[in-house]
């Protein structure tokens, strides 16, 4: 956004201002803290293909938004004397870069997105258009609505709307849930919880102490998950831009067990979801269009799985319950300044417990050169969570299992979070984890055998060096 600025109302060259960027790694003269050599490299590539989509989409358009808009639009409302909720001033805006024509009978609204152009559901596209059109001082005749993604050179309008059209969207779809919005008193955690001031001492985010031994680093709350740590495991950068920047090169294909891993998780899911501790799943079920999706290969291995899974079901033999299955589990490590966040793959109460399920699949059985904590985080930082007590009913009661589901067949193996030497192994795990990245604020890459299927090494120089070198392509 920075260097799109200095294009659009500084009138700097664009490689003048690439040139700037590297230079300063994105800073232009602020206080900021100096970006990572990625998201340096990442941001020319997203700042090139916006203009090459601006480009594009101003060739094609029959009226022609040449002119920036340089503050936001925002529609405000007064309340005097303060409504009954004890609000006197509502504002609504929009986050993105803002265009009219040179006459203002029409405005442009570009939103930014972190790969391609994805579609939005449409009260976005109503809300973004409602303040393009009725928050200046002045109303256009018409709007559009453009969905830029940043690994794209190429954006999509969504939408071109009179006013008159707009208004009646804002009735229909905005209005309803601007009401929902400023009316919510739920609280759902997430990951959302590392920059919520309310964390502490939170209903929803119970406060859990689960690395003892580890000592505590200064600085902001952070949200984990067992996938963050494995990332910081793998490479201190591929951490750093995929979890914390959420970059991603969408070109990067899975290998056919992950994508076989992605499809049985999802037909699980929804199997469960829609039969919910009354249904008990059988070998004869549509495996889902997930599985479907896959090639002619993958979708037999997966079939098969999703079909051996009917002799591992949990269900309907639970405790009754009215609650939905939970997706997320959210403690707050206060101690550490750690939410932790685990995603179960079943989770469920029975005789007065917890059992946390993990299904895991792949075409042979599992080696035993490791344990299978070390093999699995997921199951280490299950057990501290379940140890911790802060999932409620009996800690004694409860488990941690394993499902592991392969084309010739499955197996179920139970960890107990009760047995003192258990729990040690746990800390241990997620500590050697944990420890390092807590402290660690320079996220240097560390080339390896893991570059080769990296979603960030398009733009970590070391990373893409190695690869190169162990292909013999451009090595010296």
């Amino acid at each position: 956004m920075a260097a799109l600025d200095r294009v659009e109302f500084g009138g700097w060259d664009e490689e003048a201002v690439v040139a700037e960027l590297e230079r300063t790694r994105g800073v232009f003269g602020s206080d900021a803290e100096p970006a990572h050599t990625g998201l340096v490299s990442w941001s020319i590539e997203a700042f090139r293909n916006y203009r090459a989509a601006r480009l594009t989409h101003q060739e094609t358009a029959t009226t022609r938004c040449q002119r920036p808009v340089r503050s936001a639009w925002k529609i405000v409302h007064h309340r005097d004397p303060p409504d009954h909720r004890g609000v006197h001033r509502y504002e609504q805006t929009c986050w993105g870069r803002r265009y009219e024509s040179e006459d203002g009978s029409v405005r442009e609204l570009w939103l930014l997105g972190l790969t391609t152009p994805k579609e939005r559901p449409p009260v976005v596209y109503a809300a973004a258009a409602n303040v393009a059109a009725f928050g200046g001082s002045t109303s256009p005749d018409r709007v559009r609505v453009v969905v830029f993604g940043a690994m794209s050179p190429i954006a999509e309008q969504f939408c071109e709307w009179t006013v008159e059209q707009i208004r009646e969207h804002a009735q229909k779809e905005v209005v309803p849930r601007l009401h929902a919005v400023v009316d919510g008193t739920e609280r759902k955690a997430g990951s959302e919880c590392a920059r919520c001031s309310l964390a502490h001492g939170c209903d929803e985010l119970p406060p859990v102490d689960l690395l003892p031994a580890i000592p505590a680093v200064g600085g902001p709350r952070r949200a984990l998950s067992v996938t963050d740590l494995r990332y910081y495991r793998s490479c201190p950068a591929r951490y750093h831009l995929a979890s914390q920047q959420h970059i991603r090169d969408v070109e990067v294909v899975e290998h056919q067990p992950i994508a076989i891993g992605w499809a049985v998780d999802a037909a699980l899911r929804e199997r469960h979801a829609a039969g919910f501790h009354s249904v008990r799943c059988t070998p004869d079920q549509s495996p889902g269009d997930a599985v479907a999706a896959l090639s002619e290969r993958s979708r037999r291995s997966a079939e098969s799985m999703v079909a051996h899974h009917s002799a591992l079901c949990p269900f309907p033999d639970v405790d009754a319950h009215d609650a939905e299955p939970r997706k997320h589990v959210v403690v707050h490590d206060e101690r550490l300044g750690v939410v932790f966040i685990a995603a179960p793959d079943l989770l469920y109460p029975r005789s007065g417990g917890w059992v946390w399920r993990e299904t895991k699949t792949s075409g042979r059985r599992l080696p035993r050169d490791r344990s299978l904590l070390r093999r699995f985080p997921q199951l280490a930082l299950a057990v501290l969570v379940v140890a911790s007590g802060a999932l409620g009913r009996d800690v004694a009661r409860s488990r941690v299992e394993l499902e592991q589901l392969r084309p010739d067949g499955c197996a179920l193996e139970e960890v107990d979070p009760g047995i003192p030497a258990v729990l040690a192994e746990a800390r241990e795990v997620i500590g050697e984890m944990v420890g390092p990245l807590l402290g660690d604020t320079s996220y240097e890459p560390t080339p390896g055998r893991d570059c080769a299927d990296c979603e960030v090494r398009r733009w970590c120089a070391p990373g893409s060096q190695h690869v190169a070198q162990q292909s013999g392509v451009g090595a010296s």
